[in-house]
């Protein structure tokens, strides 16, 4: 027997049903753990009441058997049996159905060892005890009772050791009545007993790891299906992405996981090497939370979209894990599982060859074919780049827009492409020259200055210019402009140019107007008319055609706002007040942030909508001071807050055009010691929205030190999509008057499907405002929306009462 038992043990170790008989515990994959507890627990809810009701139904069959031998034997068992099952159907059973989490999954299978551990002792106790009484059907009863519920039994196999706790005592209990009795028992009888609890006993424990390791490959192979089902999801969406595609998926702390075989051949490398490295270690992207400065690229976008758990479409990034320059194209989408982050599920394509075609693309369409020199608008991209680089403390700079205009025997002439190309030519090493002579070489760096064609007979310079003597620097440049680039060019039949004089050929007279202005307006669009008004002033002139525009000068006069006496004594007797509505993580369900809503209260008023407390103070003129008192009360309110909430307070639009509105956030920041990252602000009014470098300077600094900036009510009023691109807002806050209507109209429907994809293809949150029910909510998490807001999750509440929020789970969407 002995001989029997170890081959069968050899052959369970062979096939590999050992090792998930004793080890199944630890094969569940990291980010498989979660779902898998859950599945387990769901399991048990279905299972457990059986196995009580078999425990239930065994003790007063028994009791009734013993009762004519032994009463207060039977009323011994039928209080220990029933006893044990009254307090777990009063303490554990309710709560059962309310268990999620892991810890509370850990709390019941504990719970479970313990009562089949103490129904087992009480057998233990009950065996031994009838078996001292001389009746042998009794005995033959007793056993085959309890032999008889281990089959029910087996529905605790879910839990490791749950059914050793039962069986064990029981076995314990017939080997202690047998070894009781041996002396009046024959020895025959005595083994083939012991032989058939033994085999009974093993066989009972066996089985109930087969079926354990049925159910736990059975809750695998569906946890596996629903991850492929995502995975082609994922693939089935739109793309643009060519042919030749892989997969990629990581764990919530962003390590790669199951590296397919299309992403080994690209790296030239096996999943061993592979499969522990960070997908930021493959690529170019930043650290996180390190404060960057510069444009939003999209390794910054990728490196901001895996911060915050955000999807993100196409992103063409840098590859630095591969021998040569590569470029990746990567779609992700973070998974969800239960309200629990899990990781992220993508596809990757090489799109070097595609990129490198992007790249000349981009070339041709910002340079001129004709003389290779950026065009108008690469020149305008320059401008905006430079200003930006102005208000962050370098040189201030000029433009100069040249007009090359050209006559023949003292009459206007029409010119073919070839003279067109002489005259720029030769008018080019004029003023390369000029522009070496007579512009200090630490006024551009090593660049030199920026020279453009602007139009077909245009050229644009732009240079820096000497802080001190601004105005005779400017003057007597123009004049030598003037003087270099003035005079007759000789064209040959090939198309060559030179100085007249010196080859023969027709002889075209240039000349030349100028128009310069100053960039110290601070604003692209302006400072590109002031250019171009310049040189019209110019070209109006006979002599001396030149023209100095300076905004600064022009502008000196700025007008000086006031405010309103009303609310000038509403903030001084401080009759506004705050309210926070919550705002609620669409996928998990829990709240997450509060939005802060002003109230203007009046003596015989009630708190007013937030619509009207916004057009007020739009009105009396006082929107800075009171955005300012409402952000530092709001910042001080959420510094008592547990992290990670974060706080939302609406600003005007027209705010960010102030040079030191960024460094007075900070301030406020400071004062109240709340972190950046825990403050959101919403550009309400966006129709001032100004596309200058001063709001790209305060939105950029913002952006770099964790403040979140939202685009408030998109999609009503003067929202605009170029704000979208103009802007680095990190959220997209859609209005309510779609959400109410989306479940009836179809093209309130279409308009939240698509922002929210919108949202998905840019990286950015969507919040979605004026949720009031919860059809409103599974619609919004079916379609991926990020965020909800409204009245359904929660109206705005004073102060004292958004602790009744914290750690708050909206039913509906968990």
């Amino acid at each position: 027997m002995r001989w029997a038992l170890f081959r069968v043990f050899n052959r369970i170790r062979a096939s590999g049903l050992g090792k998930d008989l004793f080890f199944r515990a630890t094969q569940v994959p990291a980010y498989f753990q979660t779902a898998f507890n859950r599945g387990q627990l769901r399991t048990l809810r279905l299972l457990l009441p059986l196995h009580l009701l078999a425990q239930a139904v065994s003790a007063p069959v028994v009791a009734l058997g013993v009762w004519s031998s032994s009463p207060w034997l039977a009323l011994l068992l039928l209080a220990g049996i029933e006893g044990v099952l009254l307090l777990w159907f009063s303490r554990v059973q309710p709560n059962v159905r309310t268990m999620r989490s892991l810890a509370d999954y850990a709390a019941l299978r504990w719970a479970l060892r313990a009562l089949n551990g103490v129904l087992g002792s009480v057998w233990f106790v009950f065996i031994i005890l009838v078996f001292r009484l001389r009746c042998e059907d009794i005995h033959l009863l007793t056993l085959g009772v309890c032999f008889g519920f281990m089959a029910p039994l087996l529905l605790c196999a879910p839990v490791n050791g749950a059914v050793e706790a039962m069986v064990v005592p029981i076995i314990a209990g017939a080997y202690g009545a047998l070894l009781e009795g041996r002396f009046y028992r024959s020895v025959l009888f005595t083994t083939s007993f012991f032989l058939m609890t033994t085999v009974c006993g093993l066989f009972v424990v066996g089985i109930s790891r087969l079926v354990g390791v049925l159910l736990w490959r059975m809750q695998m192979a569906r946890l596996k299906q629903r991850e492929q089902a995502d995975i082609l999801s994922l693939l089935t969406r739109r793309s643009a992405a060519p042919t030749g595609r892989w997969l990629w998926e990581t764990d919530e702390a962003g390590v790669l996981r199951n590296p397919s075989a299309g992403l080994c051949r690209l790296l030239g490398r096996d999943e061993t090497q592979i499969a522990g490295r960070t997908l930021g270690s493959l690529l170019d992207i930043p650290v996180p939370g390190a404060e960057l400065s510069g444009p939003i690229s999209p390794e910054r976008h990728l490196a901001y979209c895996l911060t915050n758990r955000l999807a993100f479409r196409e992103l063409v990034v840098r590859a630095v894990a591969v021998p040569e320059a590569r470029w990746w194209m990567l779609t992700g989408e973070p998974v969800f599982r239960d309200g629990v982050f899990r990781g992220y599920l993508g596809v990757g394509a090489d799109v070097t060859a595609l990129q490198m075609i992007r790249e000349r693309h981009f070339y041709r369409v910002r340079h001129d074919v004709l003389t290779g020199l950026p065009n108008r608008l690469a020149c305008q991209e320059h401008l905006q780049k430079s200003l930006l680089e102005t208000m962050r403390g370098a040189q201030a700079f000029v433009v100069i827009l040249i007009s090359l205009e050209v006559s023949s025997l003292g009459r206007r002439r029409v010119m073919t492409p070839d003279e067109v190309a002489a005259v720029l030519q030769i008018s080019l090493s004029r003023l390369n020259a000029c522009l070496a002579r007579h512009v200090p070489a630490d006024l551009n760096g090593a660049g030199g200055c920026f020279v453009a064609r602007y139009g077909a007979m245009d050229l644009a310079v732009v240079t820096g210019i000497p802080g001190e003597g601004k105005r005779h620097f400017l003057e007597a440049l123009a004049l030598e402009l003037l003087l270099t680039l003035s005079g007759p060019v000789s064209v040959v039949e090939d198309g060559a140019a030179e100085v007249a004089g010196e080859v023969a050929g027709d002889v075209i007279d240039v000349e030349p107007a100028i128009g310069m202005a100053v960039s110290t307006t601070g604003d692209g669009e302006v400072l590109v008319e002031a250019v171009e008004t310049a040189l019209r002033d110019a070209q109006g002139e006979r002599v001396g055609r030149y023209s100095i525009f300076d905004p600064c000068e022009e502008m000196a006069g700025s007008r000086q706002q006031t405010l309103f006496r009303d609310v000038r004594q509403a903030l001084r007797q401080k009759a506004f007040a705050l309210v926070y509505q919550p705002i609620v993580n669409a996928q998990t369900g829990m709240v997450i942030g509060f939005e802060a809503l002003s109230r203007w209260k009046g003596s015989a008023h009630r708190h007013l909508s937030i619509g009207k407390v916004i057009d007020t103070i739009a009105e009396t003129g006082s929107g800075l001071e009171f955005d300012f008192w409402v952000l530092e009360n709001a910042c001080r309110v959420a510094r008592r807050w547990p992290v990670p909430l974060w706080v939302s307070v609406n600003m005007t639009a027209t705010h960010f055009s102030l040079p030191d509105i960024a460094v007075r956030i900070f301030r406020v920041l400071e004062q109240v010691g709340l972190e950046p990252y825990r403050l959101q602000i919403e550009v309400t009014e966006t129709q001032a929205l100004e596309v200058g470098p001063l709001v790209h300077h305060a939105f950029r600094e913002l952006e770099s030190r964790g403040v979140g900036i939202a685009l408030d009510d998109f999609g009503k009023g003067f929202s605009t999509l170029m704000y979208l691109r103009q802007f680095p807002f990190s959220k997209i806050k859609l209005d309510a008057a779609f959400i109410q209507d989306m479940l009836q109209d179809a093209r309130s429907a279409a308009v939240v499907r698509n922002v929210i994809a919108l949202g998905r293809d840019l990286g950015v949150t969507v919040t979605a405002e004026g949720v009031s029910s919860p059809e409103h909510c599974r619609h919004l998490q079916e379609q991926g929306c990020t965020e909800v807001q409204g009245f359904y999750l929660g109206r705005p509440v004073p102060e004292e009462d958004v602790p009744l929020f914290w750690g708050r789970r909206v039913a509906d969407l968990s």
